[in-house]
C-alpha cells in the first residue's frame, strides 16, 4: 500500500480544482502515487510535470515544478498559494510584502530578505552576521531588521513580514521573553520603528516560491562568505 496516498490525493484534487477555474488541466491516476509523493501531468499550454510531496512529521506539503512555460508557472504558483492560504497583497493595496530567512552553514550565519509590491520584486537583501554564537537565530532576526531599515530608507509605511521562524513575531509582540542581547536588541529596534508591521507565519519548505527565494538568499550569503 502506498504511504499517505489519501493525504496526497486530497491535496492533488484541491490543486486540480483551483486550476480548473483558471482553465488549466492537470491529471493524475493510481499510477501517479509513490510513498510521500504524487506526480501530476500539466497538459495545458505547453505542459510539464508537478510533484506534490507530503511530510507527515510536520503535516506539510511542498510543490516541485518542471514546466516549459513561464505563464503556466505563475498560474500554478498562484493556485498553490491560494489553497495553502499564503496569498500576497496586490500592488493596488499599497502594502509591501517581505519574505525573510536566516541560515547557518559551517560556522557562517547568513540572512536574506526579498521585498515585493504585488508580484514585483522591489529589493533583495542579504549578508552575514558577525556574532555567530546564536547560529541561524541571529540571521532570522537580522533579516527583519534589514527589511525595516530598507522601508525607512524608501519611505514605506506598511509591510507584511512573512517568516518561518516563530520567534520573529513572538519576540516582537512580547509572547516570548527576550533572553539574550541579540533578541533584546531586536525587540528594541522593532518597538522604536514607526513602520506598521503585519506578521504572517509560513511553514518552511511548503512550496511557497517567495519564501524559498529568501531561503536561497540566506544560504547563498553564508556559503559565499565561507569561500
Amino acid at each position: 500500500m502506498t504511504l499517505y496516498k489519501n493525504e496526497l490525493k486530497s491535496k492533488a484534487l484541491e490543486l486540480q480544482s483551483a486550476l480548473q477555474k483558471q482553465k488549466i488541466k492537470i491529471s493524475f491516476d493510481d499510477n501517479s502515487f509513490r510513498d510521500y509523493l504524487v506526480k501530476l501531468y500539466a497538459g495545458s499550454i505547453s505542459g510539464g510535470n508537478l510533484s506534490i510531496y507530503y511530510k507527515p512529521t510536520k503535516n506539510t506539503y511542498s510543490l516541485k515544478k518542471q514546466l516549459n512555460n513561464s505563464k503556466l508557472d505563475i498560474i500554478i504558483d498562484s493556485a498553490w498559494n491560494k489553497i495553502n492560504r499564503f496569498e500576497t497583497y496586490t500592488a493596488q493595496t499599497g502594502t509591501y510584502e517581505a519574505f525573510v530567512d536566516g541560515s547557518y552553514i559551517s560556522g557562517v550565519i547568513g540572512y536574506g530578505a526579498i521585498i515585493y509590491l504585488g508580484d514585483e520584486i522591489k529589493a533583495e537583501i542579504s549578508g552575514t552576521v558577525a556574532d555567530t554564537q546564536f547560529r541561524q537565530f541571529g540571521g532570522e532576526l537580522k533579516s527583519v531588521i534589514e527589511t525595516i531599515k530598507w522601508c525607512q530608507t524608501n519611505d514605506v509605511k506598511k509591510i507584511r513580514i512573512n517568516y518561518d521562524y516563530q520567534g520573529i513575531e513572538k519576540f516582537a509582540t512580547g509572547k516570548w521573553k527576550a533572553g539574550n542581547d541579540v533578541s533584546r536588541e531586536y525587540v528594541d529596534f522593532i518597538i522604536k520603528t514607526k513602520i506598521k508591521i503585519e506578521w504572517r507565519y509560513i511553514k518552511s519548505h511548503t512550496g511557497n516560491p517567495k519564501n524559498d527565494k529568501a531561503d536561497f538568499l540566506a544560504k547563498k550569503a553564508a556559503s559565499l562568505q565561507k569561500i
